[in-house]
């Protein structure tokens, strides 16, 4: 299972993803992926706790969990769904860092002409064109290339590259890393000499 800052991020390219496809409330959208992990967190210890769940929490419970907590594997080795008890023995209730999520989900908007101007100086094409699983993936990380400096830019890129294995099709990692490379050169370059002097 993720920990808390790297499930807010997996949580935060999702709810953009929902964001820029509906252009739905921003508070709707956060008041539903905190209300989906709470439920999740809630019956998965139920669960664990040997509790009998009816047939609608038992489905519910694999439903949150493969959204919030699996790891997707590649096709070949996992083509289909586990069943519950082999989700469960591969997670932890789900925590997230609530307030990280928050700025994400609501960074995003806000900075928008901002980050979208930093991704369209280094991709082949218009940001809105990007596929909107890989734009919303971009944004997340550029938000945080760009505005949360503590971050470390290798740590942005990974995370960025990991939700792009999970999120997005076969080759989106390497198109992900190969922008944010490049926006992390512009904009966080003084970080960068000092990795490579150290």
């Amino acid at each position: 299972m993720s920990n808390p800052r790297t499930l807010a991020r997996r949580c935060a390219v999702q709810a953009v993803y929902q964001w820029q496809l509906s252009d739905a409330n921003l508070s709707e959208i956060e008041t539903q992926f905190l209300g989906e992990l709470k439920d999740a967190k809630v019956l998965f210890r139920r669960y664990k706790n040997g509790y009998d769940l009816t047939e609608n929490e038992l489905n519910l419970l694999e439903e949150l969990l493969e959204k919030y907590c699996r790891q997707r594997e590649t096709e070949s080795r996992q083509p289909e769904r586990p069943p519950l008890n082999d989700l469960i023995e591969h997670c932890r209730a789900p925590e997230i860092n609530t307030r990280f999520f928050k700025e994400l989900l609501h960074g995003v908007p806000e900075h928008l002409r901002t980050i979208d101007e930093a991704l369209s100086e280094f991709a082949d094409r218009p940001v809105a064109e990007i596929d909107p699983v890989e734009r919303a993936i971009l944004r997340i990380s550029a938000y945080e290339l760009l505005f949360r400096l503590e971050t470390p830019y290798r740590v942005v890129l990974n995370e960025g590259i990991d939700l792009a294995k999970q999120f997005g099709a076969a080759e989106s990692h390497r198109y992900i890393n190969g922008i944010l490379d490049r926006v992390a050169r512009k904009h966080r370059t003084a970080e960068i000499q000092m990795r490579h002097k150290s």
